[in-house]
């Protein structure tokens, strides 16, 4: 009599293709090289970057501790488990890197893999800028013709980039910058002091933090600098 012993064969392996992850918080989208599986259970190592000025961080406006409350995996995929646990303080200036374990679909997969962190619920002021001022003594120009209205949250910071030729002169430099309350002023992009040596074309973006509240009014910014006739210039060599 004949025994059919298929049963005794160790089922194959889980085989998928993860084409790529789309990793979202807030209203950026980071996307993360996608794999094979193997295995319907499998590991996600997310990085998550609180620094400021930085292009590959999630966010260039830190300054103010980020809480991830939760993770979400978009279906067939589910959830299983987060390391470390959450909700998860990432501080200014920090990183941290999330270990995710994921659960494939049982049948074998191809295609994205969709992931969502989940920020805690945050207030947010409305701030209304009809004129955004640059100020370099008795001069006074408009940084945008239209101003700008924006909701931001509450604590955090927003950027304003302008074309220094409009207040300044070439070889100027900026040694320090203020703003009108109730704004302050967090740093800039290139970083303080900094010299104006481009002379066909000279941006700087400069990180102003909001207010507590709601607020409508002028935001100047302030420009202290070191005019180009009075530096030394440097003695000739010796003949």
């Amino acid at each position: 009599m004949k025994i059919n012993l298929n049963f005794l064969k160790k089922k194959s392996s889980y085989s998928g293709d993860i084409t790529g992850i789309s990793l979202y918080w807030k209203n950026s989208m980071h996307g993360l090289p996608g794999r094979k599986i193997t295995e319907r259970e499998f590991n996600v190592k997310i990085p998550f970057a609180n620094k400021n000025y930085e292009s590959l961080s999630f966010l260039k406006k830190a300054d103010t501790t980020e809480i991830v409350q939760g993770i979400e995996v978009r279906s067939p995929f589910k959830l299983v488990s987060v390391e470390p646990q959450l909700p998860a303080s990432i501080k200014a200036g920090e990183s941290v890197e999330f270990d995710i374990k994921v659960s494939a679909p049982e049948y074998n997969y191809n295609g994205p893999l969709v992931l969502k962190m989940v920020p805690k619920p945050v207030e947010m002021v409305h701030v209304e800028l009809p004129d955004i001022m640059a100020v370099n003594g008795d001069k006074r120009v408009k940084v945008n013709e239209h101003g700008e209205v924006k909701s931001v949250e509450k604590g955090s910071n927003f950027e304003i980039s302008m074309q220094m030729y409009r207040i300044l002169t070439y070889n100027d430099t900026v040694t320090g910058v203020s703003v009108n309350k109730p704004f302050e002023f967090v740093g800039s992009e290139p970083k303080l002091p900094f010299t104006i040596d481009n002379k066909s074309s000279f941006v700087a973006s400069f990180y102003i933090k909001a207010p507590e509240f709601d607020y409508a009014g002028t935001l100047e910014l302030i420009f202290e600098k070191q005019n180009s006739e009075h530096k030394q210039e440097p003695s000739a060599p010796a003949s």
